[in-house]
């Protein structure tokens, strides 16, 4: 799996096997309109990106990590649940 952070019009965190199929995504669940400015994100960047989003405190790692690591979720963040 392959890693995408798109960042303009709309932040998001995508997971996904190829680039198109990570554009195709974007513009299914953040904006139709399609991603301006993205970029190939390694596993671990990602991987940390996901786990500061969430508050420790109230999800267990081991949750975060199975969701992280579930190939049927593809869309990881968005917008409202990125610290900026």
């Amino acid at each position: 799996m392959k890693y995408y952070e798109f960042l303009l019009p709309f932040y998001a965190l995508i997971k996904a096997k190829t680039e198109k199929k990570a554009k195709v995504m974007y513009k299914k669940h953040v904006w139709e309109g399609g991603g301006d400015k993205w970029h190939e994100r390694s596993r671990d960047y990602a991987m940390v990106k996901f786990a500061m989003a969430h508050d420790s405190k109230k999800t267990e790692v081991a949750i975060m990590l199975t969701h992280f690591l579930d190939d049927n979720c593809d869309v990881l963040l968005t917008d409202s649940q990125t610290f900026e």
